[in-house]
């Protein structure tokens, strides 16, 4: 007998400026995220993500079909996923489904007001929304009820496990109940109660799920001997380099278990980290590592899954092993370079990986990796280059074209940008950084909507990301979602505890709600992190911030009287960075509230124009103007009416205005 779980949840003159802004580098709606362009309203579901065997059984039909991607699926449709194989759907309430290897699980019409339905027979899916009470899960074991946002549900022969990562979840069945909170799992078998499972980390619950960045450029060349399972071994790496993951693991099938060739562990163990099967792929590292010859490249692989899964001191150990085994290893340079980025060493990474380049000039990997480090420095010119070397060398490679991708967007090239992208999520439809790369471009394009329904993609397709959550909390603040962005923000603070981005980001947000307090707080925790500099920008330049480093956060300062304070912070600012036209105007807006410092002010406020890219913010006149003869406190606008300014420049008309009005015909705008 099949239960239930319901999962999901909850007369003054003005003067018009109008103001172009300007995006600099990373959702669809359902509709668009699935591709159709026929009006079908009768669908439920969207595959956005493919990899290996997916099939789909409709509902008037008995045979089994091929899932491709952008295919829409109705109310009855059965999906089934097979070995080595993942994929993510869109729900056409916008939520997000990702479905492990080996699940089999059947849409059901969702009813008007009433949660979506999905009946999961056996596997794994990963949920993720924004919308509370949005799902109902049936499951072979136990019903629940749940106001969550993000829950993994498993089921196998004999058992359900459920891991909530947000929210409460009420799970129940004929034996009894139990009220799951936030980060809490439980199990229930047949004819048992539901019962927490002790000492278990939700979060390890999508370890299936995570995104492996390939560091080992793998070719034919890599099995030159004449038996017969070389043959096969260089017909699936042929298969993976052009994406069809399916042929791929297909062609291995046929080698015997026997086979313990370092070099072929080595490369299958990669081959299986590219669908998040994390176990089988250590053990063959594991075994790989008994040959000398291919130790380090074995340990830095282990590296970048620790790196993944947040194990940093792990990874660190791992790749010190690793550079002491096989110091001439363009692999483990770029393995080395992921740890040194996680550690937000910019510039030893960058030295890996350029170290990497001269040991292997034909890795297309890590001139894409060069672009990469490239942007994250401010270097665009250089990005481009790289990541233009890197799509000669593998143009069909998701990973050279998602870099190309944002070297375009750096320099404003958005038609350009947004080819680079789709084709890499042609080539890996699995790629996070793709999806995140294309919600950029759409919200620099003004389609704020479309983009962060990409970036919700990408979240999904890499839950344990915790830059991808940093953006998707800017683009849910974006558009006034003040609880999903609260949610998202937080959720990215715990996942890299070290990166100021989301503290910085959350500053912007509890000061624009009237919260200086917090604000203040968050603000100054994520100066600690920064090295004790000011903040201006996010932790991997994906794009500069130009609205978020223009804001005025001397403003939390002058909301709480701590004006000194505030000028000490803008002074560090300029010290650190003196060419940073953000710094430049945080003095300005600080001296415009003291006494006899017009002179200051106005330099400063020079400086940040000369500095500043074209298109940013609109300069209001309480600063440009140097004698207003206006009363003091009765501006218009403190300075810096426009600090709190869409986190995402884009393309668009924007409108902004202010004015003060009193007796005796006082009034005053902006």
């Amino acid at each position: 007998m099949k239960r239930g779980i319901n999962l999901g949840g909850k007369g003054v003159g003005i003067r018009l400026a109008l103001a172009l802004w300007v995006l600099v580098v990373a959702p669809l709606t359902p509709q668009q995220a699935v591709g159709q362009t026929e009006m079908d309203t009768e669908w439920v579901a969207g595959v956005v993500s493919i990899q290996g065997r997916v099939q789909v059984r409709r509902k008037a039909s008995q045979a089994w079909e091929t899932v491709r991607l952008d295919d829409r699926f109705h109310a009855g449709d059965m999906i089934k996923v097979g070995t080595n194989s993942r994929a993510a759907f869109v729900l056409k309430n916008e939520s997000t489904l990702r479905v492990d290897q080996q699940s089999t699980l059947v849409f059901s019409a969702a009813e008007k007001e009433q949660p979506f339905l999905i009946e999961l027979i056996t596997g794994a899916v990963h949920f993720f929304s924004r919308v509370q009470r949005s799902l109902h899960l049936v499951t072979p074991f136990v019903n629940g009820a749940v106001e969550g946002t993000e829950f993994v549900a498993r089921v196998d022969a004999d058992q359900t496990r459920l891991s909530l990562i947000e929210g409460r979840l009420r799970v129940y069945n004929a034996q009894g109940s139990i009220l799951m909170t936030q980060n809490q799992s439980v199990s229930a078998a047949a004819n048992q109660p539901p019962s927490l499972m002790a000492f278990v980390q939700p979060r390890d619950a999508v370890q299936w799920t995570l995104y492996y960045p390939a560091v080992v450029d793998f070719n034919a060349d890599a099995f030159p001997c004449d038996d017969g399972w070389c043959a096969a071994a260089r017909r699936s790496v042929d298969a993976w380099r052009k994406g069809r993951l399916l042929e791929a693991f297909s062609a291995l099938e046929v080698i015997p278990d026997t086979v313990n060739d370092p070099r072929f562990l080595l490369y299958r163990a990669a081959l299986r980290l590219s669908v998040g099967r994390v176990d089988a792929a250590t053990i063959d590292l594991q075994q790989a590592q008994t040959d000398a010859s291919q130790r380090g490249d074995a340990l830095a692989l282990l590296a970048v899954v620790a790196v993944v899964q947040n194990k940093k001191e792990k990874a660190r150990q791992l790749v010190d092993q690793a550079m002491a085994q096989s110091p001439i290893s363009s692999g483990v340079d770029m393995a080395n370079a992921y740890v040194q980025q996680a550690f937000f060493d910019l510039d030893g990474a960058f030295a890996s990986v350029r170290a990497a380049t001269q040991k292997d000039p034909g890795s297309a990997l890590a001139w894409a990796r060069l672009s990469e480090l490239s942007l994250a420095r401010g270097e665009r010119t250089q990005a481009l280059s790289a990541a233009q070397r890197a799509a000669v060398l593998r143009p069909d490679l998701a990973h050279t074209m998602t870099v190309l991708g944002f070297a375009y967007l750096a320099q404003i090239k958005t038609a350009q940008a947004k080819q680079a992208f789709a084709e890499a999520i042609h080539f890996d439809s699995a790629s996070p950084m793709a999806r995140l790369g294309m919600g950029l471009v759409k919200i620099r394009d003004g389609q704020l909507a479309e983009g962060r329904g990409e970036i919700e993609i990408a979240a999904c397709l890499d839950p344990g990301n915790a830059l991808i959550r940093s953006y998707l909390g800017k683009a849910y603040y974006e558009e006034k979602r003040d609880d999903p962005a609260k949610v998202q923000l937080a959720a990215a603070k715990k996942l890299d505890p070290a990166d100021p981005t989301p503290w910085f980001y959350d500053a912007i947000r509890k000061q624009s709600i009237n919260r200086p307090v917090e604000a203040l707080h968050d603000l100054q925790t994520s100066i600690d992190l920064n090295d004790n500099r000011a903040v201006y920008r996010s932790r991997f330049l994906l794009d500069e911030d130009l609205a978020v480093r223009s804001a005025g956060i001397g403003q939390i300062y002058r909301d709480l009287g701590f004006q000194q304070l505030a000028l000490v912070q803008g002074w560090k600012s300029v010290n650190a960075d003196p060419t940073n036209y953000s710094a430049h105007r945080f003095l300005a807006d600080n001296y415009s509230a003291l006494p006899r410092h017009e002179i200051a002010r106005v330099s400063e406020l020079l400086q940040s124009q000369m500095l500043q890219p074209l298109n940013v913010t609109p300069i209001q006149p309480s600063l440009a103007e140097t004698k207003r003869f206006i009363l003091d406190g009765t501006e218009p606008s403190a300075p810096g009416f426009n600090e709190f300014s869409p986190l995402f420049l884009r393309n668009r008309l924007a409108l902004q205005a202010s004015g003060v009005v009193g007796s005796q015909s006082t009034w005053g705008d902006e």
